[in-house]
Formats: structure tokens, sequence, C-alpha cells
């Protein structure tokens, strides 16, 4: 089961936990298969995140360049602290040997 944020939540996912209104009752039950109209839905309704079936982190894919856009964006606040620096370049160095990049 993991965690996704309702703006990231795609047709074809699998709820792994029922979804309930502001009364309580539930509105999507667990097993049933996410599609644009539901998460619409679920979007009118308020809600924020939904639980669905697989393992954390399954099925994402980001380019490199994402990554660095990502790590560069978090890291933006701290660029007069040499430690946090060493910290985002090990990071930096790290994304790209899992990409297959050197140097």
């Amino acid at each position: 089961m993991k965690k996704v944020l309702l703006q990231e939540a795609a047709p074809g996912m699998v709820l792994a936990k029922p979804i309930t209104n502001a009364a309580g009752l539930i509105v999507a039950g667990t097993g049933l298969t996410l599609d644009e109209q539901l998460i619409a839905h679920l979007v009118r309704l308020g809600k924020s995140v939904v639980y669905v079936e697989g393992a954390p982190g399954e099925g994402i894919t980001k380019s490199l360049a994402e990554l660095e856009h990502e790590l560069h964006a978090r890291f933006r606040k701290v660029d007069g602290d040499p430690q946090l620096l060493r910290i985002r370049d090990a990071i930096r160095r790290h994304l790209r040997n899992q990409n297959g990049v050197s140097r």
C-alpha cells in the first residue's frame, strides 16, 4: 500500500483503503480502480490523498534532469551554508551514479 497525492493519482490505480466523505460514509471502496471521473469526484469532495495498492515509489520514474531540478529547489535557500552544499553535491553525485552518468 502506498499513499499518493490525489493530484498524482492516475486512472488504473487500485484503492487499498476506502475513501469516506465528511459524514464518514464510504464513497469509494477498497479494490476500486480509479478512473478520471472518480478522481475528479474526489477532488470535488476535497480529498487530498488516496491509498493505493503497490509498494511505495513503485512506478515512479523521473528523468535525471527532473531529479536535479527538485534537488536544486530543495536546497535553494541554503546557498551560503557550505555543509549543506556538500550534502546537496553528494546527493547529486549519487543521483548521477544511479543514472549511469559519470561526473
